[in-house]
């Protein structure tokens, strides 16, 4: 590769624009004193390929004090 016969790229704005982020989440402190008092979820979907049972969606639940995880299948 000859480096001397490469050109620096133009900015395109458009691009960057695209490639923006959002701000995170402010830190927050929570304390959970036991099982189910305080749990994350997040719904997931859709699928381009289809379950077995034809769910495209799936909703994970997740138990902070104890961190056992539920999925559900949705359709």
């Amino acid at each position: 590769c000859d480096q001397g016969s490469l050109k620096p790229l133009e900015f395109c704005e458009h691009c960057g624009m695209g490639k923006a982020s959002r701000l995170k989440f402010s830190t927050s402190t929570h304390s959970s004193g036991g099982v189910l008092d305080y749990v994350h979820s997040d719904l997931w979907g859709p699928s381009r390929t289809e379950s077995h049972g034809g769910a495209r969606y799936f909703l994970s639940i997740v138990d902070d004090f104890s961190r056992k995880v539920w999925v559900y299948f949705l359709k």
